[in-house]
């Protein structure tokens, strides 16, 4: 490759060699801030009168800007740093803590240090969704309520609590209340742009009822004349709106429900609308305060109260636009239940689902409660069994060993497995995976071939099911299975050949330490051992004769040399304690 040779200051033209002077200066100047910006320790958005600042690359491109500031930084290199320097926490030029900005870090310098701390992902490659999402869970931001000038777009993150369509920011809250208490994020905005985006069609469920008014009736207001539309305290009902001025009104009356007599029905409801507000008055139309819910662009707004057990209207009113009359406008779905009053202190466990809510420990209920109000106020289920056992501790289950086993036969038999701990050899099944407790039960096969045994969609965790034969100090495994992908929660259940009398342990493990309660099923497709096979004198009744003869012929088999071995019920080759089981089980006429 041909070269040509610099030339000398008389061969060159003048605007040559001031093009060449002031690549000699910038390269100088670059060396000299270089060395200076990598001795610099003061914070570049802070003024301190030291040469450069401690960001490298923000100081080199702020001194290339203004040499001074590599001198001195001054209100003006600051001024420069905020504007320019994306990637540096606290920088204007970074974007907002509380959206995607495409930048490391974000303009709150506190917000990003600290979401940093947690996920140096923000700051060392980009300050994408999940940073955006963690910074409105842990930043504190400024005060904001809806429809405030200032507060920003309700459809983009906004960095503030709350957005400036009162409407539409007072729908999400009440979906969300974090997008009010907290900031304005990414979900917030997405709620928004369902919510206030314009009029949706409420879906239904066939079993739904539909209003009896119809969409261009308007009969049902007691308040203006009307009759009010009965429903029951449990069920789905949906109507529309003729206009924007007709309201829909429904009668519900609580006073059936109050089984206790404490004068109060708990109420939990789900509304959903295009765009409507849901009130309870009295049987006078006051507003009783009681229940009142708004809904946009069919998004569901959900609560429950303990209310009077008496007559309450229940009414619809749009809020906005109406659409066509034939579609649906609104959505109702209701549950009632006499569960106010005393909570904590009734007579069930607390490491037990049930139906209602509390517990019979107080001081747990009380915790768990505080942990999740749901348990105190609808149904003290799965979770809240969970949450107190890990927050109240309390006794293993009675069949945590082998030894205590649950003696069980065919059928659906429940179980906890909270609190549970973990014994027993190692699993084929659980290869790479942890075993959290256990649970055992022993079940006497009655049936020769077939059969089902496990947690398939019968349990709320991940379960391991393991069979066994022998004795608890000399377990031998049969069969075992983790998952079937037929099963919801990660359940499963066990098919194999089983043999009659035989005596099977069944182990229920939690999977990578998962706990939770079920029940285990046990289902032979084969027709149950021959009963009569214990008749061993041929009389056609298993009775005391027959007894006899089993023990006259106690020990192993054929020990006389004779071939007769029929007290052998369950086939091991040895007539002892399992057989006469069996001849138990088929006692009485054949």
């Amino acid at each position: 490759m041909f070269v040509h040779p610099i030339r000398s200051s008389d061969q060159c033209p003048g605007w040559f060699q001031a093009v060449l002077a002031m690549v000699v200066f910038v390269a100088a100047t670059t060396s000299v801030q270089g060395q200076v910006c990598k001795e610099a320790i003061e914070d570049c958005l802070e003024p301190h009168g030291f040469p450069g600042c401690s960001d490298v690359g923000c100081c080199e491109a702020i001194c290339l800007l203004d040499a001074f500031c590599c001198s001195e930084w001054d209100e003006n290199c600051v001024e420069l740093a905020d504007a320019s320097c994306a990637g540096l926490c606290g920088a204007a030029a970074s974007g907002s803590c509380f959206s995607s900005n495409g930048t490391p870090a974000c303009n709150d310098r506190v917000c990003c240090e600290v979401v940093c701390l947690a996920d140096a992902y923000c700051c060392e490659n980009d300050w994408d969704g999940s940073c955006s999402l963690f910074a409105g869970f842990i930043c504190e931001v400024s005060g904001g309520e809806c429809g405030d000038p200032g507060t920003g777009d309700c459809q983009e993150p906004n960095g503030t609590p709350a957005c400036e369509d009162a409407q539409c920011c007072q729908a999400v809250c009440a979906i969300d209340s974090s997008c009010c208490d907290g900031v304005w994020d990414t979900l917030c905005a997405t709620l928004a742009d369902q919510a206030c985006g314009g009029l949706c069609v409420v879906g239904t469920n066939p079993s739904d009822v539909i209003e009896a008014e119809g969409c261009k009736g308007d009969s049902n207001d007691p308040c203006n004349g009307g009759v009010a539309e009965e429903i029951l305290p449990t069920g789905a009902i949906a109507g529309s709106f003729r206009s924007s001025q007709d309201v829909d009104v429904l009668k519900l009356d609580l006073g059936p429900l109050d089984l206790d007599g404490d004068g109060m029905v708990r109420v939990r409801l789900s509304f959903n609308a295009s765009s409507a507000t849901m009130e309870f008055l009295d049987p006078d139309c006051q507003s009783a305060a009681a229940f009142e819910l708004s809904s946009l662009g069919c998004l569901a707004t959900f609560d429950n109260r303990c209310l009077p057990a008496s007559v309450w209207w229940v009414r619809i009113s749009p809020t906005g636009e109406v659409g066509p009359c034939e579609d649906m406008a609104w959505s109702l779905d209701l549950e009632s239940a006499d569960t106010c009053g005393t909570i904590c202190g009734r007579p069930d466990s607390c490491l037990v689902p049930h139906a209602h809510p509390g517990c019979e420990d107080s001081k747990c209920c009380a915790l768990v409660c505080e942990s999740d109000p749901a348990c105190c106020n609808w149904a003290w289920d799965t979770p809240c069994a969970s949450i107190a056992a890990d927050l109240c501790g309390g006794d293993p289950p009675e069949n945590d060993l082998c030894e205590t086993a649950m003696e069980i036969d065919e059928g659906f038999h429940a179980f906890s497995q909270l609190l549970s701990t973990s014994t027993g050899p190692e699993s084929d099944c659980l290869v790479g995976k942890s075993r959290g407790g256990d649970v055992w039960f022993r079940y006497r096969s009655t049936c020769e071939g077939l059969i089902k045994i496990g947690t398939c969609s019968l349990a709320d965790f991940d379960t391991a099911v393991d069979i066994y034969r022998g004795d608890c100090d000399d377990l031998v495994p049969v069969v075992c299975v983790n998952d079937d992908a037929f099963c919801s929660f990660d359940t499963a259940s066990i098919f194999f050949d089983s043999e009659c009398g035989v005596d099977y342990l069944i182990r229920v493990s939690g999977v990578d330490d998962s706990d939770g309660t079920g029940a285990i099923e046990v289902q032979c497709f084969v027709p149950p051992c021959g009963l009569c096979e214990a008749d061993l004198d041929g009389d056609g009744v298993v009775g005391g004769a027959d007894f006899g003869m089993l023990l006259s012929a106690w020990g192993p088999c054929d020990s006389d040399g004779d071939g007769d071995c029929d007290a052998d019920l369950d086939g091991d080759g040895v007539v002892s304690g399992p057989d006469i089981g069996l001849m138990l089980v088929g006692w009485g006429d054949c």
